[in-house]
């Protein structure tokens, strides 16, 4: 059965970049300040909660106790949420500025990974990470990148009943292979993250980048991660894709290298 593929909407294409220069384009999704105090006050308040209680658990425990360990990622996680949370507030119709890098990619990915893996866990999943042997530098923002892959890793987790099969996999094209143009010598860097959940159905797809757009409202979340995903891969200089089947899913996100 042929693969429904979405691809997001084409925004205005940077200049290639190999080792410099700055390919954000322009816009950014505008969300009404009523629906953002909704949000923050829903999400700010357990949050808090949670933060207290990890640092609660810390004080309980000694310091060579392996759950004195979980407090800490819990507590440091939570710290990472209230980042991407300040981030959320500046979506009011301006963009947040992103600090555009040159990153290593293998580095992030071995520490996000065990993060990754023990989410996926701890909804009945496996989680693989598959890279290869060498990988260039990107040109992104950290937290930026962390938010994609973050949102991208929660779909996956959320959509696939268990046990389900949740990878990440990394390859590096040259650019004018991914993008059929034969003007640029710099490669891309395509970071997956695929399942073998029922897929999306096609009607679906011809939205599932679209702000608060919920496939399966039984699920919890607002419908805002995707779309948030999409808008930050172009503000990266890159951009956000699905494949689906009744298979499974494959979000493909595009990083220009720093080379």
């Amino acid at each position: 059965m042929p693969r429904a593929k979405k691809v997001a909407e084409p925004h205005p294409e940077p200049e290639p970049v190999c080792g410099g220069g700055d390919p954000r384009p322009g816009g950014g999704i505008t969300l009404s300040a009523q629906q953002l105090s909704t949000l923050l006050h829903e999400m700010r308040n357990p949050l808090t909660a949670l933060s207290t209680l990890a640092k609660l658990l810390q004080k309980r425990l000694p310091p060579d106790d392996r759950n004195h360990w979980i407090g800490l990622s819990i507590e440091q996680e939570c710290k990472h949420l209230q980042d991407l949370l300040a981030e959320l507030e500046r979506l009011d119709g301006i963009p947040a500025p992103l600090q555009l890098r040159p990153l290593s990619l293998a580095d992030l990915l071995r520490e996000w990974s065990p993060i990754y893996q023990a989410l996926a866990e701890a909804q009945g999943h496996r989680f693989q990470a598959v890279l290869p042997p060498f990988l260039p530098p990107v040109l992104a923002d950290p937290r930026a990148l962390r938010q994609v892959l973050d949102n991208l890793i929660d779909n996956a987790c959320k959509y696939t009943p268990p046990p389900g099969d949740i990878q990440l996999r990394v390859e590096v094209k040259p650019a004018e292979e991914a993008r059929g143009s034969s003007a640029s010598s710099c490669q891309e860097v395509w970071i997956a993250v695929c399942d073998n959940g029922p897929g999306i159905h096609p009607e679906n797809l011809e939205r599932i980048f679209d702000p608060f757009f919920r496939a399966d409202p039984s699920k919890p979340g607002q419908g805002l991660g995707l779309a948030i995903s999409r808008d930050l891969a172009a503000q990266m200089g890159g951009d956000l894709e699905v494949e689906s089947s009744p298979q499974g899913s494959c979000f493909r996100l595009r990083l220009l290298t720093a080379q």
